[in-house]
């Protein structure tokens, strides 16, 4: 029975390069708020998927339960679910950020991972070995200061994991992994950095890391790093 992996930003540089990866290897749920990327997506691929057009940031509480319920009633259980999906927009002060992007920002990258892990969860503990990833950004990996509501964000999430996995009394199946991809070369990358940085790498470059996700124990938080690849 091929594993069900759900994977959030399916159409971004990393998603859209990993669900390429696990072609035929899983039943891949491929999330985007892009349509027609994912029509595109799903041409170049040959395994079983399904696509899942869903707006992460106007999506309210309901549209993630029915989410769910669909899930529920189509597979029955959920092996993994990895979130790539993020949304920073150009750096700038932080008094400078317009209550759009502060609340984008903040519902992209922070809450709507909480929200969608919540809802699945029942879904993932029907499995035998369930896999629940976040990507993180080291944003001071590039510089201090700037990072406006994508850096709280940021930080955040990072709390958000470390209580998640500490919880592990109440699913204590679940292997919660972080995963540092470094940055690499795409589209996010660029819209912060529009001349690019020489040291940033191919998404290419960095599957392995995602690989390692199958194998991350059960009941701790397992920290994954591009240093690793």
């Amino acid at each position: 029975m091929q594993d069900i992996r759900l994977i959030t930003g399916a159409c971004g540089r990393i998603g859209s390069t990993l669900a390429r990866h696990w072609d035929t290897k899983a039943h891949l749920l491929l999330l985007d708020a892009d349509p027609l990327a994912l029509q595109r997506l799903d041409e170049e691929l040959g395994g079983d998927h399904t696509l899942i057009p869903f707006d992460l940031w106007l999506s309210p509480p309901q549209h993630y339960q029915r989410l769910a319920d669909m899930i529920r009633e189509d597979y029955g259980r959920l092996d993994s679910l990895i979130h790539l999906a993020a949304y920073c927009g150009n750096l700038r002060p932080l008094f400078n950020t317009e209550a759009e992007d502060w609340l984008k920002a903040l519902q992209v990258n922070l809450t709507a991972p909480l929200w969608l892990s919540q809802y699945l969860l029942p879904l993932l503990q029907q499995s035998a070995a369930p896999k629940l990833a976040f990507s993180v950004f080291n944003t001071l990996e590039e510089q201090a200061h700037y990072w406006h509501g994508f850096g709280i964000a940021q930080a955040a999430l990072n709390r958000m994991i470390r209580d998640i996995s500490e919880e592990n009394g109440s699913y204590p199946n679940l292997a919660v992994c972080r995963i540092d991809t470094g940055w690499i070369e795409s589209s996010l990358s660029r819209n912060i950095f529009p001349d690019g940085r020489p040291h940033w790498r191919q998404a290419e470059d960095i599957m392995p890391l995602f690989d390692r996700i199958l194998d991350a124990p059960a009941g701790q938080l397992t920290e994954i790093s591009h240093e690793q690849c």
